[in-house]
């Protein structure tokens, strides 16, 4: 329990520090922005590549919210959390890119770890990282950008539905639907195109 509050205490003083930052940046203190940027860099990137798969874009699409970031420091509410902000920022300018590309394939995610299983560390016969990324960019292809959005951020960055929802403006409801129908989708790829595979979906957590 103590650790909990310690850890709490730590979040909220973390939040106020970056509403301190985002103020300051707003007096035209270019060292807080900087700051700011040094502190969400490696969130905004680990999102940006787990949601395109790809590192270049990632570096493109990062730079491009710091940019818009910068562009739109009047329009955070303080009142509100600045990394769901943020995040709402990073999953816009990615979906947007996702739905504007044309034959990129390459862009796919494919840094999911789509298959887990215990028997594979127990046997020794972890599959290679390059295969899995292989399978994941075949079964990942069905999904539509929002829904690839919302499984990487529920199951690669351990985000609940309802702060989902709040990311993207939509309703619980609505987050649910589109994770049920990417689970849906990949497992009914991954069996139609690798059903050697079949028995190691892991995708579905509650």
């Amino acid at each position: 329990m103590l650790a909990k509050l310690r850890l709490m205490s730590f979040e909220r003083t973390e939040e106020r520090d970056d509403r301190a930052l985002v103020e300051a940046s707003r007096q035209g203190d270019s060292s807080a922005f900087e700051e700011l940027v040094s502190r969400k860099s490696g969130k905004v990137y680990g999102l940006c590549y787990r949601v395109i798969g790809n590192a270049e874009d990632a570096k493109d699409i990062s730079q491009l919210v710091f940019i818009k970031l910068w562009e739109n420091l009047e329009k955070y509410d303080p009142a509100f959390a600045f990394d769901t902000w943020l995040y709402r920022m990073v999953t816009n300018i990615a979906i947007d890119f996702m739905r504007s590309r044309n034959s990129r394939e390459a862009t796919a995610n494919s840094t999911l770890r789509l298959i887990k299983t215990e028997e594979e560390a127990n046997q020794g016969k972890a599959l290679q990282h390059k295969e899995i990324e292989a399978v994941f960019h075949d079964v990942s292809a069905a999904l539509s950008p929002r829904q690839k959005t919302v499984f990487v951020m529920n199951q690669m960055e351990d985000l609940q539905l309802a702060e989902i929802a709040r990311i993207l403006g939509s309703s619980e409801s609505t987050v649910r639907n589109h994770l049920f129908n990417a689970r849906k989708t990949m497992q009914r790829e991954l069996r139609r195109r690798y059903p050697e595979y079949a028995d190691l979906w892991k995708g579905a957590r509650s």
